[in-house]
């Protein structure tokens, strides 16, 4: 169980309907808007990326997070 009351499988498929629907939101807006804290959300938006389907641009001391919508390149 995550934090807010969802499962994990729930909780991944809400951050990409949200970042999808909304794009381009910080770390923070995400927590906010899902209630839960700013290190849990880092953590899965890392786990998010690795899987391909969320990636981030860099602005400032922020990371801005988009729903990957082109096939991950091969390392």
């Amino acid at each position: 169980m995550i934090t807010n009351g969802t499962d994990k499988t729930e909780f991944t498929r809400q951050v990409r309907e949200i970042l999808a629907k909304d794009p381009g939101l910080s770390v923070k807006e995400l927590a906010e808007r899902l209630k839960t804290n700013r290190q849990f959300m880092a953590g899965v938006l890392r786990v998010l990326e690795e899987r391909g389907e969320v990636s981030h641009r860099q602005v400032g001391p922020a990371r801005i997070y988009f729903v990957q919508t082109k096939p991950p390149k091969n390392k």
